[in-house]
């Protein structure tokens, strides 16, 4: 299912949440947007949902201008992972799932394939009150999960997991996106964590897209130099040579390391130009752009 978003905005009250966004989602991706709080990414997430509607703009899918019954259509093809959503304490995993499915107008049936594959049976079993954080959000995703969508939209799913349960929760992701063809729109703002688990990212500042593009596309659009580490016993002028003659910046001396900045584009020749050489370091690495390198280099 391919969405997209035409040169939304969505002003409260005179104060902008988003102004012209355009963003293609293609059907089987997995989009991160990121931004810091107030940026606009939950409000995008709310016009994709149909919680509310932008002041301009259009939502299209396939192609076409969403109307009042394809709306339906559409909603009824995607879900949702809140951040934060309340369950009864006092009913079990299995049987706030059936709550969900009713609500949601799905088939109980469904629920011990999609639990399974989210929750153990002895967790299922137990009352909501007594789960973990890690827990409730793999319930808040089970639910998310229960219609088979087409479109899961995920809004800080990981928000108060410690790093064991972030990892599960992108495992479980990620073992069901293996399974079908599903489009996943993750609105997050811990930037490290969502580096390898998206295909593209969208950065959101002010209300604004200021990028979008996979990770390797934005630095190298940005000019980001790469970063070369290379282990070595002591000053050694000869590498420092080949290096400023491959356009290495910034070099420098740490605690046994030299270090310095390579242009994307040079990397492959100025590895080449070093391994001629390799007779004079123990051991090389070269580092490219994080996310949040990308992040602060977006103006």
């Amino acid at each position: 299912m391919i969405i997209t978003l035409e040169n939304i905005s969505k002003n409260y009250n005179g104060i902008v949440a988003a102004e012209g966004v355009s963003i293609g989602i293609r059907e089987g991706e997995a989009l991160a947007l990121v931004g810091p709080n107030g940026s606009g990414k939950t409000t995008l997430l709310k016009i994709m949902l149909g919680i509310t509607q932008p002041s301009s703009g259009r939502v299209l899918v396939r192609g076409e201008e969403l109307t009042e019954k394809s709306w339906r259509e559409f909603k009824s093809s995607l879900d949702y992972m809140p951040e934060r959503v309340s369950f009864y304490d006092n009913l079990t995993g299995s049987e706030t799932l059936k709550l969900f499915a009713r609500v949601k107008g799905g088939s109980v049936d469904e629920i011990e394939s999609v639990a399974g594959r989210v929750l153990a049976d002895d967790i299922l079993n137990r009352k909501v009150g007594t789960y973990s954080k890690g827990m409730r959000q793999r319930l808040n995703l089970a639910q998310a999960l229960l219609n088979e969508p087409e479109v899961l939209i995920l809004d800080e799913p990981t928000s108060g997991l410690d790093p064991i349960g972030t990892k599960e929760f992108y495992d479980i992701l990620e073992e069901v996106r293996g399974l079908r063809k599903l489009t996943v729109i993750l609105s997050s703002h811990i930037l490290a964590e969502i580096e390898e688990k998206t295909d593209r990212i969208a950065i959101m500042k002010n209300g604004s897209l200021e990028a979008i593009g996979r990770l390797e596309e934005l630095y190298t659009g940005m000019n980001i130099p790469l970063r070369i580490t290379i282990k070595i016993g002591a000053r050694d002028q000869v590498l420092e040579e080949i290096l400023k003659k491959e356009g290495a910046m910034d070099l420098a001396y740490s605690n046994g390391y030299l270090v310095a900045s390579v242009a994307s584009e040079r990397k492959l020749a100025t590895l080449s130009a070093i391994m001629e050489l390799k007779e004079r370091f123990v051991d090389i690495s070269i580092r490219e752009p994080s996310l949040e390198e990308v992040f602060f280099g977006v103006h």
